[in-house]
């Protein structure tokens, strides 16, 4: 296996890694332990920070992708792998750049109307959609890594 496969398919595993350790026990636990307001705070605080890793991440793949087309004159490119994390890439600027905001206007429109989370005020409701598609936005990302990481070690038995 080539040094640029490598550096695409370590830097994908090394994000689907944050994802799955922030989704599954970060998030989770903070909500255990600390109170919904500080929790929040919590999560809100890292969500930048978690977006501008997976992007960072992401270039980084992409280079070691563009690496491979161009090192083989784009005779065996791994087209869909490019596919895959252009995906990932796209999902995340979306949810870093427009999502996150929106969010926090949601966020900001609840606690302003004294609406609790999960109530039936059209401020809770607003935020409780867009923190669904947040989540969904989250999944396609983790379900496109997992399958560009399958991808490339099909690829590399051929």
């Amino acid at each position: 296996m080539n040094s640029l496969k490598i550096l695409t398919i370590s830097a994908v595993s090394i994000w689907l890694g944050a994802m799955a350790f922030f989704s599954l026990f970060v998030a989770p636990q903070a909500f255990s332990v600390l109170d919904r307001e500080s929790a929040g705070r919590l999560v809100t605080a890292v969500f930048p920070r978690y977006y501008f890793f997976g992007i960072v991440l992401g270039a980084v793949g992409l280079a070691g992708v563009a690496g491979q087309i161009l090192g083989d004159g784009g005779r065996r490119a791994p087209w869909g792998t490019l596919s895959l994390l252009l995906l990932m890439l796209i999902l995340t600027f979306y949810a870093m750049l427009v999502l996150l905001p929106q969010i926090e206007t949601a966020r900001q429109a609840m606690r302003s109307a004294g609406a609790l989370p999960g109530s039936a005020a059209p401020e809770a409701r607003a935020f409780a959609r867009l923190h669904l598609v947040s989540v969904v936005l989250n999944g396609v990302t983790l379900l496109a890594g997992l399958l560009l990481v399958g991808l490339e070690a099909a690829r590399a038995q051929r």
